[in-house]
């Protein structure tokens, strides 16, 4: 979260009232810290503020500072302590032990793995998703806080792949906040156990008894097991040995719990089940959307396939009637905004993903309506990936995107906002031509104008705005983001050749459409064969041509305005990446 620099929101003084449910949210989300620890986390007459930071991902979070040192991290849904919080309070989250080489390379942002857990002796349980600290070996005093990626045990039982999640490392740009005391990491004993210690606490609290007969009977009785072990109260930590099996028994019945109690969540009214898409929307693909987002394709696109499969949304039945005043409905209510970007056309350009109804919101995806539906389920859930133009950061512009390296990708609007930023702070704007820039040497140097520039030196040479964007942006190398519905990402570091539709005649004098390139896109042509074989009532098979090193689709008939239609309108394709899209979208059907 904090491996790299944010920006400071705002800053708040609580007063007494905050600081009491501050300890009262304290107490109520770690069950395992005293009222002491927690007066000792915050004084009586302690001066206690709120710093809402907005981090280097665009994400927001509150961090909770008491006399200069920061205690807690509020993410909104729950509370997450610092380092400095637990060497106060080491009982708050359960503490593993890592090697001690292993916290210099978690510093440098590499996650942790399994091989990097020190597991002899006795192990903290919990489950997955779980906040968990980290300490090394050489010092107990905690330096790693993170969630768990897997569960106690099968990081005992599988012994490889990441295992924690890194929120928050000691020597992180939070530690090195100026407004904050000098934080320094305590020296506690070694995060050691004394094997043959335990081995002498555990079998002192075994109930043996001494054997009475010499030899064993020739008589067939039952009797009572001896030297069996007793059952031990253990009213410490809980420890791991051998619980692999039960817990996945207990993820799998927590797990159907929630599923149930998740299906009985949805509204039954039209109403609540429009803003029960709305908030699974915002919750589940907001974060992975490009704004701004037409209306009529947020509500085709993202809420219609968000509706469980036994219900059918629609906003004509619901008391809004109309899909502009559901918007502004939940744009009074802060979730959304919408602004109109054309003339009668309306697109949403913000999102609220940390407000609080999004963060507390139980989404679920819908699943097949039928086990036997088979493939016609499989076309419905197809979810096409996502496309986005980026630009990659060369040698000739890397000196104004500085601390990011040469081959970050960025897009447009990103470098647009970074030359905005620095326009400003360094007093470029040209005073008389309105919308100019008077060019200094850094600015000279990247456009290519002047490449043996000084940084800071000014010239009476003054450029439109735009022209100095597109003169950077040419001088960066062009690639292309393909996100798929899983989540994994695709980053090609060149332009794709555009999606191509070509009408040609066939034997009998028979026209049909060959669509070209849609693999470059990560389409996957069978579903997509299927899908619009249905929609155009005409064969649409995948094929290949002599010429052509990839498969096409081809659909019979002049399709190109269906082709258009479902590319840009239903799969969001970008209109630059279809090869004569408007002509397409104008003719007549």
């Amino acid at each position: 979260m904090f491996a790299k620099p944010y920006k400071l929101k705002s800053n708040n003084t609580l007063k007494n009232s905050g600081k009491k449910q501050l300890a009262q949210r304290i107490q109520y989300e770690f069950p395992a810290i005293t009222e002491e620890k927690v007066k000792e986390l915050i004084p009586n007459k302690s001066n206690v503020s709120y710093m809402e930071v907005v981090l280097h991902s665009g994400d927001t979070a509150g961090v909770y500072v008491v006399d200069g040192v920061p205690v807690m991290i509020d993410l909104g849904e729950s509370l997450l302590p610092t380092v400095c919080a637990l060497w106060k309070a080491p009982d708050l989250v359960p503490i593993i032990c890592i090697h001690t080489p292993v916290l210099s390379k978690i510093q440098g942002g590499a996650p942790l793995y399994v091989p990097g857990v020190n597991t002899h002796g006795q192990f903290p349980q919990y489950r997955s998703g779980a906040v968990v600290a980290a300490c090394t070996g050489d010092n107990a005093a905690a330096c790693i806080v993170g969630r768990a990626t897997i569960s106690s045990a099968e990081l005992l039982r599988d012994r490889m792949g990441v295992c924690l999640e890194i929120l928050h490392v000691f020597g992180d740009q939070l530690c090195k906040e100026k407004k904050f005391m000098r934080i320094e990491r305590p020296k506690l004993d070694p995060a050691s156990y004394n094997v043959t210690e335990l081995l002498t606490n555990e079998i002192n609290k075994l109930n043996i008894q001494p054997v009475k007969e010499e030899w064993p009977s020739l008589v067939k009785a039952e009797s009572s097991p001896i030297n069996e072990p007793a059952v031990i109260a253990d009213s410490g930590p809980e420890t791991i040995t051998n619980v692999a099996q039960d817990e996945e028994n207990n993820d799998l019945d927590n797990t159907a719990d929630s599923e149930l109690s998740r299906e009985d969540s949805i509204p039954s009214d039209m109403d609540g089940l429009l803003r029960w898409c709305l908030l699974s929307f915002l919750k589940l693909e907001a974060k992975h959307i490009e704004l701004p987002l037409k209306t009529n394709l947020l509500y085709k696109n993202h809420l219609m396939p968000l509706c469980p499969s036994d219900r059918t949304l629609d906003v004509k039945k619901s008391s809004f009637k109309k899909m502009g005043k559901f918007l502004e409905a939940m744009q009074r209510e802060g979730l959304i905004e919408v602004r109109e970007i054309e003339k009668g056309v309306d697109a949403l350009v913000s999102v609220a993903t940390s407000h609080p109804l999004v963060t507390s919101h139980r989404a679920v995806r819908p699943r097949a309506a039928e086990a036997g539906g088979g493939e016609r389920a499989a076309e419905d859930d197809y979810v096409p990936p996502t496309i986005r133009e980026l630009y990659c950061i060369t040698a000739n512009v890397v000196d104004l995107f500085q601390p990011l390296k040469k081959g970050t990708p960025l897009s447009a609007g990103e470098v647009r906002a970074t030359l905005t930023e620095y326009i400003k702070s360094h007093e470029l704007v040209a005073p008389q031509a309105r919308g100019s820039v008077v060019l200094d040497g850094l600015l000279a140097k990247v456009t290519g104008k002047r490449p043996e520039c000084e940084r800071h030196v000014l010239y009476q040479e003054v450029m439109k705005r735009e022209e100095v964007t597109s003169c950077v942006l040419g001088r960066m190398t062009a690639a292309t983001e393909t996100r798929f519905a899983d989540g994994t990402l695709r980053l090609s570091k060149v332009r794709l050749q555009p999606v191509s539709m070509q009408v040609v005649m066939r034997s009998g004098n028979k026209k049909v459409t060959l669509v070209s390139n849609l693999q470059d896109y990560g389409l996957d042509l069978s579903c997509l064969a299927r899908q619009w074989q249905a929609g155009v009532g005409a064969a649409c098979g995948v094929t290949r041509s002599a010429a052509s090193k990839n498969d096409q689709l081809m659909i019979q008939g002049d399709q190109t305005h269906f082709v258009a239609k479902m590319l840009i309108e239903k799969y969001g394709l970008p209109k630059k990446f279809l090869e004569g899209a408007d002509k397409a979208l104008n003719k007549k059907k």
